[in-house]
Order: structure tokens, then C-alpha cells, then sequence
């Protein structure tokens, strides 16, 4: 009992070391050890503690980290306290802790007969769940996956090592850090046994092998930047942060509310700038602007004024189908008429669409849209004044492999307008935030992301911030963009550094589970 209690101890210690490298307190350096304690905890329980060790880990490190879920549940499903906690719980699990209950049982494996390489495959199998565990069943109808959080995203801001996104995504910056963590899970563990600390000494320097070489070609690929400036021509672009709550409820005491606010945010941005496109967030229209000649006559006289291209989210209606509807993108023209219209692929479950009808206390009550259908399968790229632009709404912008197709698709920009209201809490916009501006160096792409309620910004191809609001503030946001068509290593092979973690583990395991058998 002793030993599970300090094995929970120690697992708890790693959870709140972990929490500490994420916004608000981002010490990033606690990444790279963060995971010992949880690490050498596996190795002092048994199998089924170990499991449990796992899913403890997930929950408690889900609730330090992502604290603002159960209460973003209570507002926006209108549940009781208790009964948002319980789903909290059950999200986590199900979208973290299951993949985590992975990792135990490898990484005890893998450390059961160490080498001086189990650093570099504790890091490959770290990096494979997490892979896992974003990808697996996230492109579903039902998401079962979850990559909020993951511990490469503790390095966002971290302009050097955080460029290895360009060759291998999230999961490459994960591993590095999961193999530092191994390095020194070794050392710790082999302390008291003198004839393991060679060993372990010779596994730290090659699991800190990866951090080192992140680092030099991060900062080679800084140097080279400048390269990019030769490119197309920049081209001037506005965001309107309207931070207008709507509440969890969209009644018909809302519908066109919020328009003259972001009308009026747009007359700001062409006053102090002169953009060419303005951005408005995701949900900023809260009516079908297809149906609203009056709406759309107000929004050209404001565009029209200032010869302003626009892209705004809001509803729309599909065609010939009254009771079908989609979270659309549009892009208007200067003269109020819509052009093209980008329809939303990956819905969020419970609150757009709800794959478990008979769970009818979860649902959303809408008046005039109760769910959102899916959007083609063959996503449509805006053809805007900054370039052709890929679409990335809200939750789709967490998904790296949706922003590699919108970039093999022809994006030579990302756009991510969002909604973000519903959550109002500094810490949860500011893990979003870092979340999604990864996205622009691993496709090495300018993004834009308009939100609700911010952070909003213009990110560059390197993860540098040339403009951005503050949370929960009303602003616009100036800067410009430079369409490219180049394509990044990871642009080109997607997943295939991650993949190929999980491959290398299964093999490593498989062989030694037959030579074990054969002894």
C-alpha cells in the first residue's frame, strides 16, 4: 500500500510539473523532466498499477491543464456542477487516458531490459500514443481522440527548438521532449546500481541527442528566413475581435445583434491601416446572410466604402434542403455578394452535432438551428485577395493532418476563424492559441486566426506573432501576409515521423516478447 501511495505521489508531482509548462505559467524547461517521477512510478508497481498510475496521470494532468472543461460544460449544456465534472472525467478519459494506458505497459517493457537506446524508444513511444491518440478516430464522425495539450505543445514560443514541427509535426517536439524525460528517468533509476550508471549515462547522452540537434536546426532555419522575403508581394489584412457573448443559447433575440459591432470594428481597421482583406471570427454573423438582403446591403456599404474583401463565419442553409444546415465560411465581396463559401468538415460532438441522441441532456438548444451537418468531403479553398486560403474552423485548426490536406489542396495561407466564447478563461484561449499557431510552421505558412473572443493574430511561416489581440477584448488586429506555395517536409510526408515511432516500438517489442518466449 506504501508503495502504490507513493507511486500516486510521485505520478501527481509529474502532473503538476507538466501543467507548470503550459500557459499561464509556461515554464517550459519543466517539460524536459515533468515525466520522471510518472516514469519511475511505472517501474516501482505492477502491471495493473501501472494502468491505473496511466489513467490517474491522464485525469489529473486533463484537470490541471484543461480545468475550464467542466465549467464550459455547465454554461454551455446548462448541466449542474456534478454531472459537468462527471463528463469532464469521462471526456478524458476516453479521448486521453486510453492512450496513455498504452504507454505503460511499452514503456515498462522497454525499460525492463534497458539499454543505452531505451531513452530514444521511450521517447519514440510517447510520441507514438500521442500520435495515436491525436489521429485515431479524430477524423470520425465521433471524436475519440483528443490532441489538446500534448506535451510538444508545452514548447510553443519556444522559436528555435519548436521548428522541428516543420519535419515531423507536434509529435517530433514530443519526442524530443519525452526522450530528455527518459535520459533522465535512467539516471535517477540507476543511482543506486553502479553497474548501470554506464549504461544509463550512455542512454542519457544519446536521449539528449534529438534536444540538441532541434535546437541547431531551429536555429538554422531562423537564419534562413530571411529567404522567404523574396517570395510574392505582402499583402495588408485586418482582424475584428468582436468579443460579443452571445451566451450559450442562440435565441431569436440575437439574430444580427452583433453585426454593427464588427461593421464598426471593420471602419477602425480601414482607418488605421489599409487592409485589402478583413477577417471576422467564426459564428460573428448569428443569421443566414443568403436571406438577409438588408444585412448584406449594410455590410456593402461598409466594404464598398473601403473596396474591403471579407471572410466571416456564420450559418447557411443547404440548397434545396430547409432543415439542413452548415457552419459556413464565406467570402463577400466588396459589393455585399458572396462568392464562395467554405462549409465546416469536422463538427464538435455534443455541441454541433450529437452522435448519442438518446443522451438528450447534453443537447444544445438552438431556435432556428438545432445541428450542423458535415461539409463536403473535397474541402473548397477561398480564393482571396491574399491568396487561395484553407480553412481551418475552430476545433479543425487542431488537427495538423486537416491543415496538411487544405495545404496540398493548393492553401498558399491558413485561415482559422473561431468561436471561443463559450469558454472564457484566460488559460484555456492561451493553450489554444499555441496550439493552432503551430500549424503555421509546420506547413510554413502565414495563418490568420480570428476569434471570437482572442487571442486573435497573424502568425508568420516560423511561429513568430506579427499581431495579436489579448483574450476577452474588443480589437482589431493589423498585418500582412504573403501567399507561398512551397511545401514543408512535414507538408510533404505528413505523419510519417510520428507513424514511424509506433512502427519502431512494435518491432522493438514484438522481438523481444519472441526472444523471451524462445529463452
Amino acid at each position: 500500500m506504501n508503495r502504490i501511495a507513493a507511486a500516486l505521489a510521485a505520478t501527481a508531482l509529474s502532473g503538476v510539473a507538466y501543467a507548470l509548462a503550459f500557459p499561464p505559467m509556461r515554464v517550459r524547461a519543466l517539460a524536459m523532466v515533468a515525466l520522471v517521477p510518472f516514469l519511475l512510478a511505472l517501474r516501482a508497481v505492477g502491471p495493473r498499477g501501472a494502468l491505473l498510475l496511466c489513467w490517474f496521470w491522464s485525469i489529473f494532468t486533463s484537470y490541471l491543464v484543461a480545468d475550464a472543461l467542466p465549467a464550459a460544460v455547465e454554461t454551455y449544456f446548462l448541466q449542474p456542477p456534478l454531472a459537468s465534472h462527471l463528463f469532464a472525467v469521462g471526456i478524458w478519459t476516453v479521448t486521453g487516458s486510453i492512450y496513455y494506458m498504452l504507454f505503460g505497459p511499452a514503456y515498462r517493457a522497454l525499460a525492463k531490459r534497458a539499454s543505452p537506446w531505451t531513452p530514444l524508444l521511450a521517447g519514440a513511444a510517447w510520441a507514438g500514443c500521442e500520435l495515436l491518440r491525436g489521429r485515431l478516430f479524430t477524423g470520425s464522425s465521433f471524436f475519440v481522440g483528443n490532441p489538446w495539450a500534448l506535451l510538444g505543445y508545452s514548447q510553443a514560443g519556444a522559436g528555435r527548438l519548436i521548428q522541428i514541427a516543420a519535419l515531423g509535426g507536434p509529435y517530433a517536439i514530443s519526442f524530443v521532449a519525452a526522450a530528455a524525460n527518459a535520459s533522465f528517468a535512467e539516471l535517477v533509476a540507476a543511482r543506486r546500481d553502479p553497474a548501470s550508471r554506464w549504461r544509463a549515462a550512455r542512454g542519457a547522452v544519446l536521449g539528449l541527442l534529438p534536444l540538441g540537434a532541434a535546437l541547431v536546426y531551429g536555429e538554422c532555419a531562423l537564419r534562413n528566413s530571411d529567404v522567404e522575403r523574396a517570395g510574392a508581394p505582402l499583402v495588408e489584412v485586418a482582424i475584428v475581435q468582436g468579443d460579443v457573448e452571445l451566451g450559450s443559447v442562440w435565441r431569436t433575440d440575437f439574430y444580427g445583434r452583433n453585426l454593427e459591432i464588427y461593421l464598426r470594428g471593420t471602419l477602425d481597421a480601414a482607418a488605421r491601416g489599409k487592409p485589402r482583406v478583413v477577417f471576422w471570427p467564426e459564428a460573428a454573423l448569428t443569421f443566414f446572410l443568403a436571406d438577409e438582403p438588408l444585412y448584406q446591403r449594410s455590410i456593402a456599404s461598409v466594404l464598398s466604402a473601403k473596396d474591403l474583401e471579407l471572410v466571416v463565419g456564420g450559418p447557411s442553409r443547404a440548397d434545396g434542403a430547409a432543415e439542413r444546415f452548415y457552419n459556413s465560411v464565406f467570402l463577400v465581396e466588396p459589393d455585399g455578394t458572396i462568392r464562395d463559401r467554405y462549409d465546416k468538415q469536422y463538427l464538435v460532438p455534443f455541441s454541433e452535432f450529437f452522435p448519442l441522441a438518446s443522451l438528450d441532456l447534453l443537447r444544445r438548444r438552438f431556435e432556428r438551428v438545432r445541428v450542423f451537418d458535415h461539409g463536403a468531403e473535397q474541402a473548397r479553398l477561398l480564393r482571396t485577395r491574399a491568396g487561395l486560403a484553407g480553412v481551418l474552423t475552430c476545433n479543425e485548426a487542431m488537427l495538423p493532418e486537416v491543415a496538411g490536406r487544405r495545404v496540398a489542396a493548393g492553401a498558399e495561407i491558413l485561415v482559422s476563424p473561431s468561436n471561443d466564447s463559450w469558454i472564457r478563461a484566460d488559460k484555456w484561449a492561451e493553450q489554444m492559441f499555441d496550439l493552432v499557431a503551430l500549424r503555421a510552421i509546420e506547413q510554413r505558412r502565414y495563418l490568420v486566426r480570428g476569434s471570437t473572443s482572442g487571442p486573435s493574430a497573424i502568425v508568420d511561416p516560423f511561429g513568430r506573432v506579427i499581431a495579436r489581440s489579448e483574450p476577452f477584448s474588443r480589437d482589431v488586429v493589423l498585418g500582412a501576409v504573403r501567399p507561398r506555395r512551397d511545401l514543408s517536409v512535414y507538408g510533404r510526408v505528413g505523419d510519417a515521423f510520428g507513424f514511424g515511432c509506433v512502427a519502431l516500438v512494435a518491432v522493438v517489442l514484438a522481438r523481444r516478447s519472441a526472444l523471451g518466449r524462445s529463452a
